[in-house]
């Protein structure tokens, strides 16, 4: 549950640095690590863009970092039902 966790943590943070450089103008050939921030994020972001399909770049991105933070508050409500001692 903690690895979950944690992936879910770093999913946001993915999104969040995203829309960071996008922000910035930021161009994808502009530096290997940043190349790389703009493939995962678009990855991580697919659900959200097929859910949502006229709306904008901030309005996706932000719905995906959401709809991957309440994962990880349900993940985390999760582990508390299954450890805890009677």
């Amino acid at each position: 549950m903690s690895l979950l966790r944690a992936v879910l943590a770093l999913i946001v943070v993915l999104i969040l640095a995203h829309i960071v450089l996008f922000r910035l103008d930021y161009d994808p050939a502009t530096h290997e690590a940043v190349a790389a921030v703009y493939s995962l994020g678009e990855l991580v972001e697919y659900p959200a863009r097929e859910l949502l399909p006229d709306a904008g770049f901030y309005a996706v991105a932000l719905s995906a970092a959401v709809g991957y933070l309440i994962l990880y508050i349900l993940v985390g409500l999760l582990r508390g039902r299954i450890y805890r001692q009677p």
